[in-house]
């Protein structure tokens, strides 16, 4: 069979406000898959005409994930400067992988505003790879030249898998010669054993200030924790993400402003390095365009003008990468805005 993988910003993405091009590891396992089965595969090329079939989304993979190869990296492309420029790498040649096809926290009484939770009721299996598995890839991923993996699993595997990982990118070595990030909710884990193992950025959902909405939208954590859980995260020599939805269901202007607050203490205490925010909408819909949380979006990033939050960034510069990361973040703040004004 003749078949034709075509791209999309909306590859690996769990919302759409935010068009970004990411490299689409599940997809690419996939594509592996029915390279292997003895398909003749054509990654995002041109349709001539002549394909049995085409893929372009990875919502209805009827492969279990678990079951699924580390794609070829190279076929794939994985080195393209489209990739390569997502803003959350640090490092210059960052890809994404996946232990998990699911967060493991999505479902019925999961997070009401992720894919995931959808995916899982909709009735696709939750996979969990191997440690050894994910370590392989990791290998690969530094022989085809990539020094940052990100694991956009909707919340990585914690406990006992995660500490089986960390353990094994020490003995292996593997932490001298690649940055991880990954997904985290704000929950205790061994934050300093992550950093052994070469964790770096930490993409942690807050979403809200009020214990209330994080009930609502059945987030699964405890607001009065989330200072305590960053800092820790930050101590230990991680750089905590922190991500932020602003009017969420029957959220106050009071309610919003509390989140903005909170964000900006994080962000002033350099608990958390950086952060993002977006408008609450149901799974792989459009915000609404006359809700107010596009009011308080912009106001999370007002916090450059904070002078201890300057001062933190300055003092927090060891390398020419800090700059040229910090320089992104920058860019990406203009970009918000210029996206919230022109809407």
């Amino acid at each position: 069979m003749k078949i034709l993988f075509k791209d999309s910003t909306s590859h690996s993405q769990r919302q759409l406000e935010k068009k970004v091009w990411i490299y689409p590891a599940h997809l690419a396992m996939y594509c592996q898959y029915l390279r292997n089965e003895g398909n003749e595969v054509i990654w995002f090329g041109k349709d001539d005409g002549s394909f049995d079939k085409f893929i372009d989304s990875d919502l209805n993979i009827p492969i279990d994930f678990e079951k699924l190869p580390i794609p070829d990296r190279k076929f794939t492309n994985s080195m393209n400067p489209k990739y390569l420029s997502y803003g959350n790498y640090m490092m210059s040649r960052g890809t994404h992988i996946l232990s998990s096809n699911l967060c493991w926290w999505a479902g019925a009484k999961g997070c009401v505003f992720c894919l995931d939770s959808k995916r899982i009721m909709d009735g696709e299996h939750r996979g969990v790879r191997s440690v050894d598995h994910v370590i392989e890839e990791i290998e690969d991923c530094v022989r085809v030249g990539h020094n940052e993996a990100f694991d956009d699993a909707g919340t990585i595997p914690i406990n006992a898998w995660l500490e089986e990982f960390c353990l094994k990118m020490i003995k292996t070595g593997l932490n001298k010669k690649i940055v991880l990030g990954a997904n985290l909710k704000p929950i205790k884990q061994d934050f300093k054993l992550m950093r052994r193992a070469g964790f770096r950025f930490i993409l942690v959902g807050v979403e809200s200030a009020n214990q209330k909405t994080i009930d609502i939208i059945q987030k699964g954590q405890h607001s009065d924790k989330v200072v305590e859980n960053l800092k820790a995260m930050s101590d230990a020599g991680l750089e905590p993400h922190a991500t932020f939805m602003m009017d969420c269901p029957e959220e106050t202007d009071e309610d919003c402003m509390r989140t903005v607050k909170l964000a900006h203490l994080l962000l002033k205490k350099g608990y958390a390095k950086t952060a993002q925010a977006s408008v609450y909408s149901p799974p792989r819909t459009l915000a609404d365009p006359n809700s107010k949380g596009h009011k308080y979006v912009p106001m999370i990033y007002d916090v450059y003008r904070s002078p201890e939050f300057i001062y933190r960034k300055l003092i927090g510069i060891r390398k020419w990468r800090d700059i040229t990361y910090m320089a992104r973040g920058g860019r990406l703040i203009l970009e918000e805005k210029l996206r919230k004004a022109f809407r």
